[in-house]
């Protein structure tokens, strides 16, 4: 019967993405005490709360799960829905997708990543323009786009201490799949160089390199253990930007977040462009976030500037600390309901739900 239907039901493929569905999970809760059910496909994923039904699935049945499973609302933070792996099934009411990252639609995900969603809590009014615009020159159906902010900002609010000891360097390459094992070899040069001027280096792959591109990370392991080196396998990546006196990425979200939380600087490896869009070209008019987070507040700089990485490191701390007062209305104008997106959900949930 209609009855025996869920009516929430959360989809993950992995712990690490737990820390994103978890403030989601808290509002509804509220509303809904007790109607949760939570699928992963990783053993480790529990949501450790006896009033929500978790349930552990292998990843050879995933299909299966998507093909058969029913229910009034399905959120999820994996794209490409109906394009690849997943499909979409006439069981499922609405199909609700959450972001994982601080960034825009257009350049870091494929073209279609996010046609097939019903619902999509978006960050800014730069997601909302990315998509209504694809919607419009793609002739497709207009999904309900809600103006939530990003829940990880608040998570992230709610779990830092800025008194913390901040004295390492945190390399957290994004991943590209137009690289060879998804990831720019020149950070591994980059640890070389940083260990042997005496920093203390932390080395945070993204977790789609531990999917992709394992063999290269057990290399780097190995070449570096034993030295100011630590590598980072926490789900959460949190204690890492705690400790993080900067960060040194290419192109990766977590660039936004440790700005925008930490209020730290960001050093860019300003080389290869990460555009996993092939129809980027369409929408080169829109300029992404991520580029006006690294333009305006980021340090960029180049391989051929590794020898003097301890003077950038210190130049970047300078610099930044003179656009911080820039920094807190940037955000405040661009995501939605900073800080307080909890408070936004619990007010509009039974519109969305």
């Amino acid at each position: 019967t209609k009855n025996t239907i869920p009516t929430i039901v959360f989809f993950s493929e992995n712990k690490v993405y737990q820390k994103f569905s978890k403030p989601i999970i808290d509002v509804i809760f509220l509303i809904h005490p007790g109607q949760i059910v939570y699928i992963s496909i990783d053993k480790e994923d529990k949501i450790y709360d006896k009033r929500i039904n978790n349930y552990y699935v292998k990843p050879l049945l995933i299909n299966y799960i998507f093909n058969n499973l029913k229910a009034k609302n399905l959120f999820l933070t994996v794209t490409d829905l109906g394009n690849n792996l997943l499909n979409k099934t006439k069981n499922i009411d609405k199909y609700i997708y959450f972001f994982h990252s601080p960034v825009s639609t257009t350049k870091n995900y494929t073209s279609k990543a996010f046609d097939n969603y019903d619902v999509i809590f978006c960050l800014g009014q730069f997601q909302i323009d990315e998509i209504r615009y694809r919607e419009n020159i793609k002739k497709l159906k207009k999904k309900i786009l809600i103006s939530s902010g990003y829940f990880y900002f608040d998570y992230l609010i709610k779990n830092t201490d800025y008194k913390d000891e901040r004295n390492e360097i945190l390399i957290a390459p994004s991943w590209n799949k137009n690289m060879k094992n998804f990831i720019n070899k020149h950070f591994v040069e980059l640890i070389d160089v940083l260990i042997k001027k005496n920093y203390k280096v932390i080395f945070r792959p993204h977790p789609e390199h531990f999917k992709r591109s394992k063999n290269f990370l057990t290399n780097v392991n190995n070449q570096f253990s034993g030295q100011n080196f630590t590598f980072d396998v926490d789900s959460n990546n949190l204690t890492s930007m705690k400790k993080a006196k900067c960060l040194i990425t290419d192109s990766s979200g977590i660039a936004i977040e440790y700005m925008v939380i930490f209020k730290r600087p960001v050093l860019y490896l300003n080389e290869n462009d990460k555009i996993h869009n092939s129809e980027f070209k369409y929408f080169s008019n829109l300029k992404t976030i991520d580029e006006k987070f690294k333009n305006n507040f980021g340090y960029l700089f180049q391989k051929s500037d590794f020898d003097k990485i301890n003077l950038m490191i210190e130049d970047s701390e300078i610099k930044f600390f003179k656009k911080l007062s820039k920094l807190d209305s940037f955000v405040e104008k661009n995501y939605f309901h900073f800080g307080n997106v909890k408070n936004f959900l619990f007010s509009n949930l039974t519109k969305i739900i």
